[in-house]
Protein backbone atom coordinates (compact mmCIF):
# COMPACT_ATOMS: atom_id res chain seq x y z
CA UNK A 1 0.00 0.00 0.00
CA UNK A 2 1.15 3.38 -0.67
CA UNK A 3 -0.15 6.10 1.24
CA UNK A 4 -1.13 9.62 0.59
CA UNK A 5 0.53 11.85 3.38
CA UNK A 6 -2.37 14.35 5.03
CA UNK A 7 -2.12 17.26 2.70
CA UNK A 8 -0.80 20.26 4.57
CA UNK A 9 -3.88 23.25 4.08
CA UNK A 10 -2.69 26.01 2.05
CA UNK A 11 -3.61 29.81 2.06
CA UNK A 12 -3.39 31.41 -0.88
CA UNK A 13 -1.80 34.87 -0.99
CA UNK A 14 -3.12 38.21 -3.32
CA UNK A 15 -2.76 37.58 -7.16
CA UNK A 16 -0.70 37.45 -9.24
CA UNK A 17 1.76 35.67 -6.36
CA UNK A 18 1.06 32.18 -6.29
CA UNK A 19 1.26 29.38 -3.87
CA UNK A 20 3.23 25.50 -4.53
CA UNK A 21 1.25 22.66 -3.30
CA UNK A 22 3.52 19.68 -2.83
CA UNK A 23 2.23 16.24 -2.17
CA UNK A 24 4.04 13.33 -0.05
CA UNK A 25 3.38 9.57 0.40
CA UNK A 26 4.64 6.72 2.65
CA UNK A 27 4.39 3.04 2.53
CA UNK A 28 5.46 0.06 5.00
CA UNK A 29 6.71 -2.03 2.02
CA UNK A 30 10.19 -2.54 1.54
CA UNK A 31 11.64 -2.79 -1.50
CA UNK A 32 8.37 -2.18 -3.53
CA UNK A 33 8.79 -0.83 -6.91
CA UNK A 34 5.80 0.73 -9.37
CA UNK A 35 6.38 2.85 -11.96
CA UNK A 36 2.98 2.51 -13.59
CA UNK A 37 1.20 4.81 -10.72
CA UNK A 38 -1.44 7.10 -12.07
CA UNK A 39 -2.49 9.96 -9.76
CA UNK A 40 -5.92 11.63 -11.03
CA UNK A 41 -6.49 15.62 -9.28
CA UNK A 42 -9.69 16.88 -8.86
CA UNK A 43 -9.70 20.13 -8.19
CA UNK A 44 -13.25 21.54 -9.35
CA UNK A 45 -13.77 22.12 -5.44
CA UNK A 46 -11.18 24.99 -5.93
CA UNK A 47 -12.82 26.58 -9.10
CA UNK A 48 -14.42 29.14 -7.38
CA UNK A 49 -11.34 30.73 -5.35
CA UNK A 50 -8.35 29.93 -7.35
CA UNK A 51 -6.83 29.49 -11.00
CA UNK A 52 -4.99 25.57 -11.12
CA UNK A 53 -2.09 25.12 -13.13
CA UNK A 54 -0.38 21.51 -12.79
CA UNK A 55 2.69 20.02 -13.29
CA UNK A 56 4.25 18.56 -16.18
CA UNK A 57 4.10 14.83 -15.59
CA UNK A 58 -0.28 15.76 -15.91
CA UNK A 59 -2.79 15.47 -18.47
CA UNK A 60 -5.33 17.98 -17.76
CA UNK A 61 -8.90 18.09 -18.87
CA UNK A 62 -10.60 21.48 -17.14
CA UNK A 63 -9.36 21.15 -13.18
CA UNK A 64 -9.12 17.34 -13.58
CA UNK A 65 -5.67 15.98 -14.06
CA UNK A 66 -4.15 12.73 -14.57
CA UNK A 67 -0.29 12.29 -13.48
CA UNK A 68 2.08 9.85 -14.25
CA UNK A 69 4.17 8.50 -10.99
CA UNK A 70 7.22 6.51 -10.09
CA UNK A 71 7.63 4.99 -6.64
CA UNK A 72 10.14 2.78 -5.20
CA UNK A 73 10.46 2.55 -1.15
CA UNK A 74 14.05 0.78 -1.10
CA UNK A 75 14.84 -1.00 1.63
CA UNK A 76 14.00 1.46 4.59
CA UNK A 77 10.27 1.78 4.16
CA UNK A 78 10.24 4.55 6.95
CA UNK A 79 11.75 7.33 4.16
CA UNK A 80 9.14 9.25 2.73
CA UNK A 81 8.21 8.71 -0.84
CA UNK A 82 7.62 12.61 -2.66
CA UNK A 83 5.97 13.15 -6.05
CA UNK A 84 6.43 15.10 -9.35
CA UNK A 85 2.88 15.90 -9.38
CA UNK A 86 2.27 19.91 -7.76
CA UNK A 87 -0.64 22.26 -8.47
CA UNK A 88 0.09 25.82 -8.50
CA UNK A 89 -2.86 28.15 -7.21
CA UNK A 90 -2.99 31.42 -8.03
CA UNK A 91 -6.13 33.21 -6.26
CA UNK A 92 -8.85 34.79 -8.21
CA UNK A 93 -8.90 37.71 -8.44
CA UNK A 94 -11.92 39.44 -6.42
CA UNK A 95 -12.27 36.30 -4.36
CA UNK A 96 -13.02 36.48 -0.91
CA UNK A 97 -10.90 36.64 2.22
CA UNK A 98 -11.26 33.00 3.90
CA UNK A 99 -12.98 31.98 1.01
CA UNK A 100 -12.17 28.09 1.04
CA UNK A 101 -12.52 25.12 -1.22
CA UNK A 102 -11.26 21.43 -1.55
CA UNK A 103 -9.55 19.33 -3.83
CA UNK A 104 -8.86 15.05 -3.91
CA UNK A 105 -6.47 13.01 -5.02
CA UNK A 106 -7.03 9.29 -6.12
CA UNK A 107 -4.69 6.65 -7.37
CA UNK A 108 -4.24 3.29 -9.00
CA UNK A 109 -1.33 0.79 -9.95
CA UNK A 110 -0.80 -2.48 -10.35
CA UNK A 111 1.58 -3.21 -7.95
CA UNK A 112 0.59 -1.22 -5.57
CA UNK A 113 -2.57 -0.06 -3.63
CA UNK A 114 -2.68 3.74 -3.55
CA UNK A 115 -4.77 5.46 -1.36
CA UNK A 116 -5.06 9.33 -1.60
CA UNK A 117 -7.28 12.12 0.51
CA UNK A 118 -8.80 15.34 0.60
CA UNK A 119 -6.84 19.00 0.95
CA UNK A 120 -7.76 22.35 1.85
CA UNK A 121 -7.33 25.53 0.38
CA UNK A 122 -8.23 29.27 2.12
CA UNK A 123 -7.91 32.94 0.33
CA UNK A 124 -5.76 34.70 2.52
CA UNK A 125 -4.68 34.49 6.17
CA UNK A 126 -2.37 35.42 8.67
CA UNK A 127 1.45 35.40 8.51
CA UNK A 128 3.50 36.26 11.10
CA UNK A 129 7.14 37.76 11.35
CA UNK A 130 9.22 36.91 14.62
CA UNK A 131 11.34 39.62 15.24
CA UNK A 132 15.18 38.33 15.82
CA UNK A 133 16.25 36.43 18.56
CA UNK A 134 19.28 37.66 20.91
CA UNK A 135 22.53 35.39 20.61
CA UNK A 136 24.33 35.52 23.97
CA UNK A 137 28.21 34.14 24.68
CA UNK A 138 30.37 33.56 28.41
CA UNK A 139 27.31 32.33 30.10
CA UNK A 140 27.91 31.01 33.44
CA UNK A 141 26.74 27.43 34.35
CA UNK A 142 24.10 27.63 36.60
CA UNK A 143 22.85 30.98 35.78
CA UNK A 144 19.30 31.77 33.85
CA UNK A 145 19.09 33.60 30.93
CA UNK A 146 15.78 35.93 29.09
CA UNK A 147 14.79 35.05 25.53
CA UNK A 148 11.97 37.67 24.63
CA UNK A 149 9.73 36.45 21.70
CA UNK A 150 8.21 39.43 19.62
CA UNK A 151 6.29 39.12 16.37
CA UNK A 152 3.92 41.06 13.83
CA UNK A 153 0.92 40.15 11.70
CA UNK A 154 2.19 41.17 8.24
CA UNK A 155 -0.67 38.67 6.46
CA UNK A 156 -4.28 40.29 5.14
CA UNK A 157 -6.44 38.35 7.71
CA UNK A 158 -6.52 38.01 11.39
CA UNK A 159 -5.71 35.39 13.43
CA UNK A 160 -7.59 33.78 16.33
CA UNK A 161 -4.60 33.09 18.41
CA UNK A 162 -1.14 32.29 18.11
CA UNK A 163 0.69 29.09 19.13
CA UNK A 164 4.55 29.36 20.32
CA UNK A 165 6.58 26.16 19.69
CA UNK A 166 10.34 26.61 21.66
CA UNK A 167 13.04 24.21 21.73
CA UNK A 168 16.19 24.33 23.84
CA UNK A 169 18.95 22.34 23.02
CA UNK A 170 21.34 19.90 25.55
CA UNK A 171 22.17 21.76 28.64
CA UNK A 172 19.16 24.21 28.37
CA UNK A 173 15.79 23.74 30.29
CA UNK A 174 12.78 25.92 30.71
CA UNK A 175 13.12 27.72 34.00
CA UNK A 176 9.24 28.41 34.26
CA UNK A 177 6.52 26.39 33.43
CA UNK A 178 3.11 27.68 32.64
CA UNK A 179 -0.40 25.92 32.60
CA UNK A 180 -1.53 26.98 28.70
CA UNK A 181 2.00 25.27 28.12
CA UNK A 182 2.83 22.01 27.04
CA UNK A 183 6.14 20.57 27.70
CA UNK A 184 7.99 17.36 26.55
CA UNK A 185 11.26 16.41 25.37
CA UNK A 186 12.91 14.10 22.28
CA UNK A 187 16.18 12.70 23.71
CA UNK A 188 17.94 15.80 25.43
CA UNK A 189 15.91 18.51 23.47
CA UNK A 190 13.54 20.01 25.71
CA UNK A 191 10.15 21.82 23.86
CA UNK A 192 7.87 23.44 25.07
CA UNK A 193 4.69 24.30 23.21
CA UNK A 194 2.20 27.50 24.44
CA UNK A 195 -1.05 29.05 23.63
CA UNK A 196 -1.32 32.92 25.44
CA UNK A 197 -5.07 34.05 24.89
CA UNK A 198 -5.58 37.23 22.11
CA UNK A 199 -6.24 37.60 18.99
CA UNK A 200 -3.99 39.06 16.57
CA UNK A 201 -4.98 41.67 14.65
CA UNK A 202 -3.69 42.69 10.62
CA UNK A 203 -0.38 45.02 11.36
CA UNK A 204 -0.42 43.83 15.33
CA UNK A 205 3.17 43.54 16.68
CA UNK A 206 2.70 41.74 19.79
CA UNK A 207 5.09 39.39 22.47
CA UNK A 208 5.07 36.84 24.73
CA UNK A 209 4.34 38.98 28.06
CA UNK A 210 7.47 37.42 29.84
CA UNK A 211 10.89 36.40 28.23
CA UNK A 212 11.24 33.05 27.92
CA UNK A 213 13.74 31.86 30.84
CA UNK A 214 16.46 29.30 30.19
CA UNK A 215 18.26 27.68 32.85
CA UNK A 216 21.83 26.44 32.06
CA UNK A 217 22.64 23.30 33.00
CA UNK A 218 26.07 21.86 34.36
CA UNK A 219 25.95 19.80 30.57
CA UNK A 220 25.30 23.58 28.75
CA UNK A 221 28.11 24.21 26.15
CA UNK A 222 27.13 25.35 22.54
CA UNK A 223 23.54 25.18 22.94
CA UNK A 224 20.48 27.12 21.12
CA UNK A 225 17.17 27.91 21.32
CA UNK A 226 15.11 27.57 18.41
CA UNK A 227 11.39 29.75 18.01
CA UNK A 228 8.49 29.56 15.79
CA UNK A 229 5.07 31.25 16.12
CA UNK A 230 2.17 30.65 13.65
CA UNK A 231 -1.54 30.92 14.06
CA UNK A 232 -3.71 29.23 16.42
CA UNK A 233 -4.51 25.88 14.53
CA UNK A 234 -1.49 25.61 12.24
CA UNK A 235 -0.19 22.85 11.56
CA UNK A 236 3.59 21.37 11.33
CA UNK A 237 6.39 21.57 13.21
CA UNK A 238 7.21 19.60 15.87
CA UNK A 239 4.74 17.33 14.92
CA UNK A 240 6.29 14.18 14.04
CA UNK A 241 9.47 14.56 16.69
CA UNK A 242 7.82 11.70 18.79
CA UNK A 243 7.43 14.12 21.53
CA UNK A 244 5.46 13.00 25.00
CA UNK A 245 3.70 16.37 26.05
CA UNK A 246 3.04 16.90 29.80
CA UNK A 247 0.72 20.17 30.33
CA UNK A 248 1.71 23.05 33.01
CA UNK A 249 0.45 22.13 36.69
CA UNK A 250 -2.55 24.12 37.04
CA UNK A 251 -1.30 25.70 39.89
CA UNK A 252 1.18 27.66 37.39
CA UNK A 253 0.31 31.02 36.15
CA UNK A 254 -0.42 31.00 32.57
CA UNK A 255 1.73 32.94 30.29
CA UNK A 256 0.01 35.99 28.63
CA UNK A 257 -0.05 38.24 25.23
CA UNK A 258 1.78 42.15 25.62
CA UNK A 259 0.15 44.07 22.50
CA UNK A 260 3.13 46.35 21.65
CA UNK A 261 1.63 48.16 18.93
CA UNK A 262 -2.15 48.14 17.87
CA UNK A 263 -2.92 46.43 14.64
CA UNK A 264 -5.80 46.89 12.29
CA UNK A 265 -9.57 45.71 12.60
CA UNK A 266 -11.00 43.95 9.99
CA UNK A 267 -14.17 42.50 8.55
CA UNK A 268 -12.35 39.29 6.95
CA UNK A 269 -12.89 36.03 9.08
CA UNK A 270 -10.06 35.36 11.17
CA UNK A 271 -7.49 32.45 9.82
CA UNK A 272 -5.39 29.68 11.33
CA UNK A 273 -3.28 28.67 8.33
CA UNK A 274 -0.13 30.80 8.29
CA UNK A 275 0.38 32.69 3.61
CA UNK A 276 3.63 31.43 2.87
CA UNK A 277 6.49 33.22 4.23
CA UNK A 278 8.68 36.00 1.83
CA UNK A 279 11.22 38.14 0.87
CA UNK A 280 13.12 38.69 4.72
CA UNK A 281 9.52 37.86 6.71
CA UNK A 282 10.21 34.45 8.88
CA UNK A 283 8.39 33.12 11.78
CA UNK A 284 11.71 31.12 13.01
CA UNK A 285 14.52 32.08 14.42
CA UNK A 286 17.55 30.22 16.27
CA UNK A 287 19.15 31.84 19.52
CA UNK A 288 22.80 30.71 19.99
CA UNK A 289 23.59 30.60 23.45
CA UNK A 290 26.79 29.52 24.09
CA UNK A 291 28.46 28.44 28.05
CA UNK A 292 31.50 29.49 29.74
CA UNK A 293 31.88 25.33 30.07
CA UNK A 294 33.96 22.37 28.69
CA UNK A 295 34.05 19.56 27.19
CA UNK A 296 37.30 16.93 27.38
CA UNK A 297 37.13 14.00 25.05
CA UNK A 298 39.77 11.01 24.66
CA UNK A 299 41.15 8.48 22.88
CA UNK A 300 42.48 5.07 24.36
CA UNK A 301 45.52 2.89 22.39
CA UNK A 302 45.58 -0.83 22.13
CA UNK A 303 48.16 -3.74 22.14
CA UNK A 304 47.85 -6.95 20.33
CA UNK A 305 50.28 -10.19 18.98
CA UNK A 306 50.09 -12.65 16.13
CA UNK A 307 52.32 -14.48 14.51
CA UNK A 308 52.91 -13.92 10.69
CA UNK A 309 50.16 -14.61 8.50
CA UNK A 310 47.81 -14.42 11.36
CA UNK A 311 44.80 -11.98 12.32
CA UNK A 312 44.58 -9.96 15.53
CA UNK A 313 41.74 -7.54 16.66
CA UNK A 314 43.01 -4.18 18.01
CA UNK A 315 40.25 -2.45 20.17
CA UNK A 316 40.04 0.60 21.07
CA UNK A 317 37.26 3.65 22.05
CA UNK A 318 36.68 7.35 21.84
CA UNK A 319 35.05 8.88 25.64
CA UNK A 320 33.31 11.88 26.27
CA UNK A 321 34.46 12.56 29.82
CA UNK A 322 32.17 16.40 29.64
CA UNK A 323 31.27 18.04 32.21
CA UNK A 324 29.06 19.97 29.20
CA UNK A 325 27.35 17.61 26.10
CA UNK A 326 28.66 18.53 22.75
CA UNK A 327 25.45 19.61 20.30
CA UNK A 328 26.77 19.83 16.63
CA UNK A 329 24.44 21.47 15.01
CA UNK A 330 26.36 21.49 11.60
CA UNK A 331 25.40 18.18 10.95
CA UNK A 332 28.81 16.35 12.18
CA UNK A 333 31.92 18.98 11.28
CA UNK A 334 32.16 19.50 15.35
CA UNK A 335 32.66 16.53 16.73
CA UNK A 336 35.55 14.29 17.15
CA UNK A 337 36.66 11.39 15.02
CA UNK A 338 39.90 8.94 15.88
CA UNK A 339 42.34 9.13 12.72
CA UNK A 340 44.10 5.64 12.99
CA UNK A 341 47.28 4.64 11.58
CA UNK A 342 48.42 1.23 11.48
CA UNK A 343 51.43 -0.83 13.02
CA UNK A 344 54.10 -1.60 10.16
CA UNK A 345 54.04 -4.94 9.38
CA UNK A 346 50.58 -5.26 8.86
CA UNK A 347 47.46 -5.51 6.65
CA UNK A 348 43.61 -4.15 7.86
CA UNK A 349 41.57 -7.08 7.00
CA UNK A 350 38.60 -5.90 8.78
CA UNK A 351 36.97 -3.07 10.95
CA UNK A 352 33.93 -1.89 12.99
CA UNK A 353 31.14 -0.63 10.77
CA UNK A 354 31.47 3.14 12.55
CA UNK A 355 35.18 2.81 11.27
CA UNK A 356 36.12 3.19 7.11
CA UNK A 357 39.21 3.74 5.46
CA UNK A 358 40.13 7.73 4.74
CA UNK A 359 39.84 7.11 0.91
CA UNK A 360 36.98 5.45 0.04
CA UNK A 361 37.20 2.46 -2.93
CA UNK A 362 40.84 2.57 -2.73
CA UNK A 363 42.65 -0.59 -2.07
CA UNK A 364 45.81 0.86 -0.66
CA UNK A 365 43.91 2.59 1.66
CA UNK A 366 41.68 -0.24 2.52
CA UNK A 367 44.79 -2.16 2.79
CA UNK A 368 47.26 0.22 5.11
CA UNK A 369 44.96 3.00 6.19
CA UNK A 370 44.74 5.51 7.56
CA UNK A 371 41.56 4.98 8.63
CA UNK A 372 38.77 7.29 10.72
CA UNK A 373 36.48 6.30 13.48
CA UNK A 374 33.42 8.22 13.95
CA UNK A 375 30.80 8.64 16.22
CA UNK A 376 26.96 7.75 16.11
CA UNK A 377 25.40 11.21 16.21
CA UNK A 378 25.85 14.79 16.44
CA UNK A 379 24.45 14.69 20.60
CA UNK A 380 27.59 13.61 22.46
CA UNK A 381 26.66 13.55 26.25
CA UNK A 382 29.15 13.25 29.14
CA UNK A 383 30.41 9.16 30.02
CA UNK A 384 29.58 8.41 25.98
CA UNK A 385 31.98 5.87 25.69
CA UNK A 386 32.05 4.87 21.65
CA UNK A 387 33.88 1.61 21.05
CA UNK A 388 35.76 1.13 17.50
CA UNK A 389 37.75 -2.15 16.53
CA UNK A 390 40.74 -2.36 13.41
CA UNK A 391 41.45 -6.25 12.32
CA UNK A 392 44.61 -6.80 10.87
CA UNK A 393 46.74 -9.35 9.72
CA UNK A 394 50.67 -9.65 10.79
CA UNK A 395 52.54 -9.70 7.28
CA UNK A 396 55.96 -9.35 8.84
CA UNK A 397 56.53 -9.57 12.92
CA UNK A 398 58.06 -6.29 13.73
CA UNK A 399 58.64 -6.24 17.67
CA UNK A 400 56.88 -3.52 19.71
CA UNK A 401 55.80 -1.77 15.97
CA UNK A 402 53.58 1.09 17.11
CA UNK A 403 50.48 2.45 14.64
CA UNK A 404 48.54 5.39 16.74
CA UNK A 405 45.09 6.81 17.61
CA UNK A 406 44.54 10.76 17.27
CA UNK A 407 41.69 12.56 18.04
CA UNK A 408 40.82 14.54 15.07
CA UNK A 409 38.35 17.41 14.48
CA UNK A 410 36.40 17.62 11.40
CA UNK A 411 35.80 15.82 8.61
CA UNK A 412 39.90 16.81 7.27
CA UNK A 413 42.56 15.77 9.56
CA UNK A 414 44.64 18.43 7.68
CA UNK A 415 42.38 21.09 9.14
CA UNK A 416 42.11 19.84 12.36
CA UNK A 417 41.99 22.41 15.30
CA UNK A 418 41.48 21.05 18.84
CA UNK A 419 38.62 23.71 20.35
CA UNK A 420 39.14 25.84 23.27
CA UNK A 421 36.24 23.63 25.10
CA UNK A 422 38.83 21.06 25.14
CA UNK A 423 41.95 22.03 27.57
CA UNK A 424 43.92 18.96 27.51
CA UNK A 425 45.40 17.96 25.13
CA UNK A 426 47.38 14.99 27.22
CA UNK A 427 44.42 12.19 25.83
CA UNK A 428 43.95 13.36 22.56
CA UNK A 429 46.20 10.23 21.19
CA UNK A 430 47.42 6.90 21.92
CA UNK A 431 49.53 3.90 20.73
CA UNK A 432 48.22 1.00 19.09
CA UNK A 433 50.77 -1.58 19.41
CA UNK A 434 51.46 -5.21 17.69
CA UNK A 435 54.02 -8.07 19.09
Amino acid sequence: MITLDTPTPAALPAAPATEGVYFDFHTKTKNLTAHDVTLTVDARGLSKIAKVAFSSNCTAHGLVATCSESFESGSNPNIGLGSMTQLTLTALRGSRLGATGTYKITGRSAHAQITGGTGSVTVGGPSFGLDHLADHTNLKVGSNVAEPVRFTNVGNRPARGVQTVLAASPGLDFADHYSNCKYGFNGAIHFAECYPKGAINIGETAALAAPVRLHVGSTALNTSLDALTAPLGQPGWPDGQGIKWTWGKGSAPALKLKVIKAGRRSSAPAGSVSLPQTGSVTDYWIASLRARNTADFAVSGASAQADAGKNATLAFHLRANGPATLYDRSGGEGVPTAWVTLPPGTTAVGHSANCAPWQENNPTAEAKGPYVCSLPGIIVPKGQVTNFSLTVRVDDVVTHAKGGVQLVWGPDPADSHRPAFDPDSRNDSAVLTMN
